[in-house]
């Protein structure tokens, strides 16, 4: 009777730990965040601390979650169409500010730390229970150097939350679940429609743990209709969202044509690299902008490396496909490309969580780097370039 006292009053202090933990690094962001902003701004009132968040692609999310997307090019504002975005964060951020009568920016924030929280909670469960991988996943989320990407309007928060509830599906064997969360996925961004192929590949290495071998996989597939299902769900959203632009524009590939007109060209990704690398700065000795988005690519490969030896070959697919389709065109947007990967982001923290000394110090540095990367941002060193 005692024991069985003890481990429910341990699982209810675990389950505050679970939800208390992100709240207090959602309070610590915001703080750190708010602190960076006037060290920039000399205005320090609400306003302007939104619009210093607001940053690069947010403005075009804006416009989306506001206008919808156009039938033509702006005109008088831009050659270009918001096309290249996809609709899923905008509607939502839309249905929520038809609900909230605030302003699209502080709706699309609260909404992202939302999200990124969300995401935390379902990270319990990746992380295999770890609690000091736990602490250092909310930390670098909420209040970490990169925690300005998921906090603010961009797509991230709802691309970590929605691949995480995928991985989390495949790792109980949940496909129908899976193949529901990758067809909002794909609705989300381009490379989301890809997870269909971890998708398949989970399925597979379960068909070969259970002895089947490998010319029987497409009969066991076809002979069970939930992973059918699950399979040929998966790119629903992007199916909607080419539908929706061929009615609308007569072009379902707009968001594909549309990358011209932002400087994405297909090239030689071993050529971007070198270029990067090769951009020294001229004064001081900080890395560039672009020299930050060659390390960050170079250590997301690195890391979806790991996660092939650890035989986690479903997320390593799927992560590297993540990184390299965008390098195929350049490096623009890699730094935020990479930083949300869910699975990169549980692999990391679990390293750093697995040596205690590591684990404090990597406590300590998240926060505070916050603050000089969120100024950074603010004054466009860190750009999505």
């Amino acid at each position: 009777m005692l024991d069985e006292v003890a481990r429910a009053n341990t699982g209810r202090s675990t389950a505050l730990a679970i939800a208390v933990v992100p709240l207090f690094f959602v309070t610590s962001g915001i703080v750190i965040r708010y602190a960076a902003f006037t060290a920039v701004w000399p205005d320090h009132s609400l306003q302007p601390y939104v619009q210093s968040l607001c940053r690069w692609d947010c403005s075009w999310y804006v416009g989306i979650s506001e206008k919808g997307y156009e039938g033509f090019p702006i005109p008088g504002a831009s050659n270009v169409g918001r096309w290249g975005f996809f609709p899923l964060y905008p509607m939502l951020v839309a249905g929520l500010r038809a609900v909230f009568p605030f302003p699209t920016a502080i709706v699309a924030i609260a909404t992202s730390i939302a999200l990124s929280y969300a995401s935390c909670l379902v990270s319990w469960q990746l992380l295999d229970r770890n609690m000091r991988a736990y602490v250092l996943y909310c930390a670098f989320l909420l209040s970490g150097p990169f925690s300005f990407y998921f906090t603010t309007f961009l797509s991230e928060p709802l691309f970590v939350l929605l691949t995480s509830c995928v991985f989390l599906a495949l790792k109980r064997s949940s496909y129908l679940a899976a193949g529901f969360f990758s067809a909002l996925l794909s609705a989300t961004r381009l490379v989301g429609v890809f997870v269909v192929f971890a998708t398949v590949i989970q399925m597979f290495q379960e068909h070969r743990m259970r002895g089947g071998s490998v010319l029987s996989f497409p009969r066991r597939v076809l002979s069970r209709p939930d992973l059918l299902v699950a399979i040929l769900v998966s790119p629903a959203g992007l199916f909607a969202y080419m539908l929706y632009l061929y009615l609308t524009v007569g072009d379902g590939f707009a968001f594909v044509h549309v990358q011209r007109a932002f400087g994405r060209v297909t090239g030689n990704p071993l050529q971007f690299l070198w270029d990067a690398f090769s951009a020294t700065p001229t004064t001081g000795w900080l890395p560039t902008s672009p020299q930050w988005s060659a390390f960050a690519c170079v250590a997301g490969l690195a890391l979806s490396a790991v996660l092939a030896f650890r035989r986690q070959y479903s997320a390593a697919f799927f992560c590297t496909l993540g990184i390299v389709l965008p390098l195929l065109t350049n490096l623009a947007s890699m730094v935020r490309y990479v930083v949300g990967l869910a699975p990169l982001i549980v692999l990391s923290m679990t390293l750093l969580a697995a040596s205690r000394p590591v684990f404090y110090a990597a406590l300590v540095l998240l926060p505070a780097t916050c603050y000089f990367t969120t100024i950074a941002w603010m004054r466009g060193y860190l750009a999505l370039v």
